[in-house]
């Protein structure tokens, strides 16, 4: 087994989804919104009163970078900020009506269009590359 190849092959493939996610989302489903962007906007939304370290945590990203996206998706009402009534320093994001309808339309649009790629596998075929990838990211979480 080439652990290089592998790590490569693996990198270069998550590489390729991931532009081409945002190329669907960019080119047929909205023009103003990353696939960073609606993670972190799909996030909130499972996350009822998450804040931006929470964020940060769950993505590996800096906090910086999330205060850039949580503006983003503030500027375009998706998202709300309130304040703890206990500490005003702990500010909690909440998914507005606005930002729970374009999540709703983003992932039946990204669902349809992904959908006309995963056709060509079989059924055993995904559930088996999937199941693998839930796998792995439970190994790599444990450790």
């Amino acid at each position: 087994m080439d652990l290089k190849n592998i790590v490569d092959r693996h990198q270069a493939a998550m590489n390729s989804i991931y532009r081409r996610v945002n190329v669907i989302l960019k080119e047929k489903i909205h023009s103003d919104i990353t696939t960073d962007q609606f993670s972190t906007l799909d996030y909130i939304r499972k996350h009822e009163q998450c804040t931006s370290s929470d964020i940060a945590h769950e993505f590996g990203i800096g906090k910086s970078a999330v205060t850039a996206q949580i503006n983003r998706l503030y500027d375009k009402g998706l998202i709300e900020r309130i304040r703890d009534e206990k500490d005003r320093r702990v500010v909690y994001l909440n998914v507005t009506e606005k930002g729970i309808d374009f999540v709703n339309f983003t992932e039946k649009a990204l669902h349809k269009e992904l959908g006309s790629y995963l056709s060509g596998f079989s059924q055993e075929e995904i559930q088996s590359f999937i199941t693998l990838l839930e796998r792995l990211a439970t190994v790599m979480e444990e450790k």
